[in-house]
């Protein structure tokens, strides 16, 4: 696969993950407004639990696609073992997170959730390890920039982590907002249980703009 189509392959990443998940982040906020019927506001919320499934996808295949630039770049010499661990990786982590959205609110969901955090969690804490390791000591990643970028993007799955935790309670208040309808102490619940989960949003993409400044101007530290 030639380095232009990794590269495109690469941006289109991007774009969708910051993208529909900037669509996710308006409707989430929309479904906190208590003036909105409560189909209305399900309607909402369900629609950003359907578009939040690409920019899972993209944020985790991310790993594999950057590996596969960094090779074409002569940034990195992976090999073909590893590359394929690192797409079996990917799979096994986007399954687990895909169907722990589906099952969101059941026991099976949160036993998916958990799984899917330890997942997340050690993948991340690998990523950060290698980033600030190499930046320190030039190995494995010789390029500070690469380096870098890999620490940063481990950061993001534990911002992730961060979002999921925060958000979980929404599926119980849904609950009680279908059942019992709208009360002042459930929407000031909803309200602050959006809004605590939506500074971790704006942190993923402070951390992703961070990590895409330094790709593009190959900033050495």
């Amino acid at each position: 696969m030639s380095y232009e189509v990794i590269k495109f392959a690469h941006i289109l990443l991007l774009v969708f993950w910051l993208g529909t998940d900037l669509g996710v982040l308006i409707l989430s906020r929309k479904f906190r407004d208590a003036g909105l019927s409560v189909e209305t506001r399900i309607t909402l919320l369900q629609m950003a639990m359907v578009i939040d499934a690409l920019p899972r996808i993209c944020f985790i295949v991310m790993l594999p696609v950057g590996v596969h630039l960094a090779n074409a770049t002569g940034a990195l010499g992976v090999g073909a073992m590893e590359v394929t661990g690192l797409w079996l990786l990917a799979a096994v982590l986007l399954t687990i997170n895909m169907m722990a959205a589906k099952n969101m609110g059941t026991p099976l969901g949160v036993k998916l959730q958990r799984l899917n955090w330890i997942g997340l969690g050690i993948t991340g804490l690998a990523l950060i390890g290698t980033g600030l390791f190499s930046i320190l000591n030039g190995n494995p990643v010789a390029t500070s920039w690469l380096a870098a970028k890999i620490g940063i993007y481990g950061l993001i799955y534990w911002l992730a982590i961060g979002i999921d935790r925060l958000f979980m309670p929404i599926g119980r208040l849904v609950g009680e907002l279908m059942e019992k309808g709208s009360s002042k102490e459930l929407e000031d619940n909803i309200t602050n249980t959006v809004d605590r989960t939506m500074w971790f949003v704006l942190a993923v993409y402070a951390a992703t703009l961070i990590a895409a400044f330094i790709g593009v101007t190959k900033f050495e530290f």
